[in-house]
């Protein structure tokens, strides 16, 4: 392992986080903020190492980790503050953009590739930064990491990852209440587009609902493994604690692409109830949004209720995702996340935020 616990031989990785060029136009106040951010998780490092000493890797949190992860979270969000203050100001340069992007990567990122979140969004081996591995890490909130450093990183990553469990929380509530307006014995139909682990599906299920019709989760996702975990955990608490409902789960392994342009979509999904999409919109283009909002909007029947999530523009998140973790997505503002509701006649039309505020949640009402 070198310094930043890469690998030898994964160049590509190696690569990545380690190429910088000095003569780029770099900002000195955000070069200062990142070495300043460096800095600080070496001083962690070194406290953090007396924990590996004779210490079994499950009891780490509990021998002082635990109060270690909110010292340094404390000190990270006064350095986020800073960073991304520098980052507003150089918004109009996309060079200066560019040359902190790559500075971040090449002093900050590498740092934290040891914690398995933070590698895992940055070397995308699914193909995608936001993928169901990393989800299950923020969701579970558990330990990970090979020494006790890795396991403060890798806390850190699920601190700042929060906003999506609140936005899962959000659309868990939905669900419920969905279920809790229906009819005792009603059939409802609920479709999650880019599902990743479908954490919500499980939770609505997990929890003593009072419904004895059936539930139908239509989950549409272009990766494979994504839909087979998801399918695992939904029917591992169906099985355990909803013995009146009928629980049916069917996946779909099917592409944005193709609902778009080749794939009506309830020849996918039929007519939903409710169809939700937390975590895409944030990679389209505003075209695009439009068209699938249109098209998903049109499959709902009656009554039907059509539930999608976005960053919003304007906040810090940026920093960590962006020019840390290489995660990429469109943040946007109000107004552009409320065209995509435009031509709908008749929708009752929503907008609100999830708990943290990072994202924001549109829910478009079909008339009954």
């Amino acid at each position: 392992m070198d310094r930043g616990g890469i690998p030898i031989g994964d160049e590509a990785l190696r690569g990545r986080s380690t190429r910088y060029n000095s003569a780029d136009r770099l900002s000195p106040e955000y070069r200062d903020a990142i070495d300043a951010t460096v800095a600080l998780l070496e001083t962690y490092r070194r406290r953090a190492a007396p924990l590996d000493i004779g210490v079994r890797a499950d009891d780490r949190m509990a021998e002082g980790l635990g109060a270690m992860i909110d010292a340094l979270w404390h000190d990270w969000r006064a350095l986020w503050s800073e960073a991304s203050e520098c980052l507003a100001e150089i918004t109009h340069s996309t060079d200066r953009l560019a040359a902190a992007k790559r500075y971040t990567e090449a002093g900050l990122t590498r740092e934290l590739l040891d914690a398995p979140l933070w590698r895992q969004a940055y070397a995308k081996p699914r193909g995608y930064p936001g993928d169901f591995v990393v989800m299950n890490y923020i969701y579970d909130g558990r330990p990970a990491g090979e020494d006790a450093f890795a396991q403060l990183a890798h806390a850190l990553g699920v601190r700042i990852g929060q906003f999506v469990v609140r936005r899962k929380d959000f659309v868990r509530r939905e669900i419920e209440t969905l279920v809790a307006a229906a009819e005792p014995r009603a059939a409802l139909r609920v479709a999650s587009l880019g599902c990743g682990p479908a954490r919500e599906i499980a939770e609505v299920l997990a929890r003593d609902i009072r419904f004895a019709g059936s539930l139908t989760f239509v989950l549409i996702d272009q990766d494979e493994e994504a839909l087979r975990c998801a399918g695992r955990g939904i029917a591992n608490t169906a099985t355990k604690r909803c013995a009146e409902a009928q629980v049916v789960v069917e996946p779909r392994k099917v592409s944005v692409l193709r609902l778009l342009r080749d794939v009506d979509p309830t020849d996918v999904f039929g007519r939903p109830n409710l169809i939700y999409s937390a975590g895409l919109f944030d990679y389209f283009n505003d075209r695009t949004c439009r068209i699938l909002t249109r098209r998903l909007y049109a499959a709902l029947p009656p009554g039907g209720a059509l539930l999608l999530g976005n960053m919003k523009a304007g906040t810090d998140m940026s920093w960590p995702l962006e020019f840390i973790a290489d995660w990429s997505l469109i943040y946007r503002s109000a107004e552009r996340v409320l065209s995509w509701a435009e031509g709908l006649d008749g929708a009752d039309i929503q907008l609100r935020t999830e708990a943290t505020g990072y994202d924001y949640m549109l829910r478009l009402r079909k008339p009954a």
